[in-house]
């Protein structure tokens, strides 16, 4: 704006004051405390490229792999639905034709009965329908291929427990035969889902648990061994071998533990440094499976083995009840009189998985908690709670069914309150154990009988296990305090930082309710570290802070316009334009996170639903401008430098915030301003006046109202002036 080319003695001089890029956004200090280009708030936004504040992409369905529901909301409980007259099937769209008005409401829900079917998709149960007319509805039944029959009875909806398919647990799934597929292995009440990546999500594959097993809330899964573990805490582990032709899981081994035994084969072969063992039968095999380790108890006769030699089984035939392994002999034939013996375990012996909450990979173990026994008969075994909340259990090497209660058992913190919430696996044979109130290391777990625990801290601790992430030379996790690091000193050493990570957001992390902090989850990608928190009163993850490692500042607080929504999971999944953050809500679908180019949020929050489609509600604070006093001022004029996003027309509302006097100015929109909408990839400069308002400082505001403009550059103007004693506020 212009200004005089020359002041007098009485005259009050102009004086600017300039944001010209922006980093991250600061709500612990006080607005007028912050620095250049940091903001008060930054809601669904985005500080990338160019130093520029812009809305973020908008989320996008990406799968609703579960149709059927207990109930659609609303829903109406119809007391007379007249008869069905016919019915006509058209890809997996059913039409219904009813005798005569039919009164149902459309996209509520309807329960369809009485129809035979051929295959694994069913066309009965409860489904959302689709009014045609007065007489005629249509529902979708996905995956239907074959044309059903019977005759079809339709009422109101029915409450189906074996239709409820809730979301408890996700993870990114990497097809062990087929390095170029990555699926989203979505764990459901009742069944699992694959959901493909590379194909945006059209083909899925349902994975079937056994007959009465479920997935309560509060489950954990992981791809460890090239396998699928489902952990259930308290109930027996499911575990699913990858196999993408055979999808059903079993439980994990379970009961009391055959302790090993020594083996005697009928006879052993040597060829070409290839070694078979062979058997009288499957059971005089005593379970010896590939990756099983054992030792030569005696050399037989002709004298070719050594006493003590360890060898791991190579492969396994059930039909002709042999092993093989390899060994840099001469080739020799009827080997008679070896002894071979399984690793023994000694004082309590091995045991089976211990019905864990959640389990880790780490140097080819599977690492547990240890609260509970678990002995009886397979398939029908005793779980015994344990009353230990502080014990890890380590499998043995490549055996996820073997655990020893000696070696393999580590208790942490003993006789303090506390107890384990996650487990990482680091670098140089270390697992870092973290405790609610403490965090520890576990060394040297290749030798168990050598391993040792170390105490990193007893001053902080992990709130919730899916918030630990290693990052570059930290390793973040969410505590009661804030979000701490734990730093690599030199180059395998810990230590804990003194300050959190997030101490410039402490106005949000002090909003955390510390009832529900357990659910927080996170995932890192494009140099972002994504934490899913319950805000406020919500007992569901509905919000998202996003710490950028790039610009070193929480970047932003991301929500979904709607109350409804939550981030119950995330995951990173996926190769090339599909690689991304996934979304998961417990009562929806999966999602991919900024995948849209508009400024529109697409989802689904209810399993069966239809999708919605929200505005994104993306606003940014600046810091407050007090051209570097203290004294009130009378503010002129602002500049501002917006420019539209490549794909779309944009516009915002603008309002300035002023303290002492207090006040809210409307500045209008920047289509007021600019006489028309910011064309798509267009750049203006905008400039308008605060009309000579007195206050101490002044905050812009820009909330945007169509698609994702970008905030590059703000200049305001004022003068030091309004010197009154009187008080202003």
């Amino acid at each position: 704006m212009a200004r005089y080319d020359s002041y007098g003695a009485v005259d009050d001089r102009i004086q600017e004051d300039l944001d010209q890029g922006f980093a991250g956004f600061n709500n612990k200090l006080r607005p007028d405390q912050l620095r250049s280009g940091i903001l008060t708030e930054s809601n669904n936004g985005r500080m990338d490229l160019n130093g520029e504040w812009q809305p973020r992409k908008g989320v996008e369905i990406f799968s609703s792999p579960f149709a059927a529901a207990v109930f659609t909301v609303p829903f109406y409980l119809y007391e007379s639905i007249p008869s069905v007259a016919s019915y006509s099937v058209t890809g997996q769209v059913i039409t219904v034709t009813f005798g005569s008005a039919h009164g149902i409401n459309n996209q509520t829900g309807v329960n369809i009965s009485g129809l035979s079917y051929t295959g694994t998709i069913d066309p009965n149960g409860n489904f959302t329908a689709t009014v045609v007319d007065s007489n005629t509805i249509t529902y979708t039944v996905t995956g239907l291929s074959v044309t059903p029959t019977g005759t079809m009875t339709v009422t109101g909806m029915k409450i189906d427990d074996g239709a409820v398919n809730f979301i408890e647990a996700s993870c990114e799934f990497s097809d062990p035969n087929n390095d170029s597929e990555s699926y989203i292995a979505i764990v459901a009440t009742n069944s699992t889902v694959l959901v493909k990546t590379s194909d945006s999500g059209a083909t899925t594959v349902e994975l079937t648990y056994p007959t009465g097993e479920t997935v309560p809330q509060g489950a954990n899964v992981i791809q460890a061994f090239n396998k699928l573990y489902i952990f259930r805490k308290g109930q027996i582990a499911m575990e699913w071998d990858g196999n993408i032709s055979s999808p059903t899981f079993s439980l994990v081994a379970n009961g009391d533990y055959s302790q090993p035994k020594q083996l005697t084969p009928t006879r052993v072969d040597v060829v070409d440094g290839k070694a078979t063992a062979t058997f009288s039968g499957l059971a005089a095999m005593n379970g010896l499976d590939v990756g099983d380790l054992f030792t030569i108890e005696s050399t037989g006769s002709p004298s070719t083995f050594t006493v003590g030699d360890q060898f791991i089984v190579a492969e396994r035939d059930n039909t002709a009840f042999t092993v093989s392994f390899y060994i840099q002999l001469a080739n020799s034939s009827n080997i008679s009189g070896v002894i071979v013996q399984q690793p023994v375990s000694i004082g309590l012996g091995f045991t089976h998985s211990p019905a864990p909450a959640f389990g880790t990979y780490h140097q080819r173990r599977l690492i547990v908690p240890y609260q509970y026994d678990v002995t009886g008969t397979s398939g029908s075994a005793t779980i015994t709670d344990r009353n230990i909340v502080d014990e890890a259990l380590f499998s043995d090497i490549l055996d996820a069914d073997t655990y020893d209660r000696v070696y393999g058992q580590f208790r942490f913190n003993a006789g303090a309150a506390d107890f384990i919430v996650g487990f990482h696996s680091f670098s140089d044979d270390k697992l870092v154990v973290f405790n609610r109130n403490s965090i520890h290391i576990v060394a040297n777990s290749l030798d168990l009988g050598s391993s040792s625990s170390q105490l990193i801290t007893s001053e902080v601790g992990c709130a919730a296990k899916d918030t630990i992430q290693q990052i570059g030379n930290k390793m973040i996790f969410l505590s009661d305090n804030g979000v701490y690091a734990l730093d690599f000193i030199d180059l395998y050493n810990l230590r804990g930082q003194d300050i959190p990570l997030s101490a410039s957001i402490e106005g949000t992390i002090q909003r955390i309710n510390k009832a529900y902090i357990d659910k927080s989850v996170s995932v890192y990608f494009d140099n972002r570290y994504y934490l899913a928190v319950p805000l406020d009163d919500s007992i569901t993850n509905n919000a998202l802070l996003i710490y950028n490692f790039v610009n070193k500042q929480w970047e932003s607080l991301d929500s979904v316009n709607n109350s409804d929504w939550e981030y119950t999971h995330l995951a990173v999944a996926g190769a090339g334009d599909q690689r991304g953050v996934y979304c998961m809500n417990r009562n929806g679908g999966v999602h991919k996170y900024e995948s849209r180019a508009d400024d529109t949020d697409n989802y689904v929050v209810q399993v069966g639903q239809s999708s919605i489609s929200t505005q994104i509600d993306a606003s940014a604070v600046t810091r407050m401008f007090t051209l570097n006093s203290i004294d009130r001022k009378k503010w002129n004029n602002f500049d501002l430098h917006i420019q539209s996003s490549t794909s779309n027309i944009s516009d915002a509302n603008l309002e300035a915030i002023t303290e002492n006097i207090d006040d809210i100015i409307d500045l209008g929109s920047i289509s007021d301003l600019n006489g028309v909408e910011v064309p798509i990839d267009e750049d203006v400069s905008l400039r308008g006046r605060f009309g000579n308002r007195r206050a101490y400082g002044l905050q812009f505001k820009l909330t945007t109202t169509k698609g994702r403009p970008r905030l590059r550059a703000l200049k305001v103007a004022g003068a030091t002036t309004f010197r009154s004693l009187q008080k202003a506020e």
